[in-house]
């Protein structure tokens, strides 16, 4: 009898919650990526980086980052999803990024504060996350929405922006599997006032800032 029982479900209602949040993040943002039709070039770099647009009646304008990087995709996936709190130290858009909870393996819980670069007229945002990381064979999905988390209350001197869904797919290079594909969906609503035209000219431009900070990040010595 006791070896026939039903397993338990080890978590609260309140974290399967935030599960269930990651997981239509996840699935919301591979069918925007999966739908090919509609997008616009809004930027393409001299090495080939590439940031396209989409307006969306649920979500609004989104953006689309398409980059090659060189290195492995336990590389990128290692630095994006393991070191999450070091983003700050070569992102020069994030101030800090700190997990708050961790639910099972694939589920954390963020708090995000951006920088206040010189001449930002954006003003400090921050916001709080629920993201998911789900790796299938060789493609590993990073995904995230806002959410509410009652210890991180808005905070004084910083507007409670909301992203979401978004999410970046990592994928090797077919037949170079030192190098691997880049894609990162972004939704972002700034709040506060600010013309239309502003936000699209930052956030493409964050985009391909991060493309740029990510491969300088990898490409540095590791520490013996």
């Amino acid at each position: 009898l006791a070896g026939s029982r039903l397993e338990e479900n080890p978590f609260s209602e309140v974290e399967m919650s935030y599960i269930k949040q990651g997981e239509e993040a996840l699935q919301k943002s591979l069918r925007i990526l999966e739908d090919q039709d509609g997008w616009k070039t809004e930027t393409v770099a001299g090495n080939g980086d590439k940031v396209l647009s989409k307006v969306l009646p649920d979500v609004g304008k989104v953006f689309r980052l398409e980059v090659v990087v060189d290195q492995p995709l336990d590389s990128v996936y290692g630095e994006l999803v393991d070191n999450m709190e070091q983003m700050g130290d070569w992102n020069p858009n994030v101030q800090e990024v700190k997990i708050l909870e961790k639910i099972g393996k694939d589920t954390v819980i963020t708090h995000e504060k951006a920088a206040a670069t010189p001449g930002n007229i954006v003003g400090p945002r921050d916001f709080v996350s629920v993201r998911c990381s789900k790796r299938r064979g060789s493609t590993c999905v990073l995904a995230g929405m806002s959410t509410t988390y009652g210890a991180m209350p808005e905070q004084e001197g910083f507007i409670r922006a909301e992203n979401g869904p978004t999410c970046m797919v990592l994928r090797p290079l077919p037949g170079c599997p030192s190098q691997t594909r880049l894609t990162w969906l972004l939704s972002i609503d700034l709040k506060g006032w600010l013309p239309k035209t502003i936000i699209n000219q930052v956030l493409s431009q964050t985009q391909v800032d991060f493309a740029k900070h990510l491969r300088q990040r990898l490409a540095r010595p590791v520490p013996v």
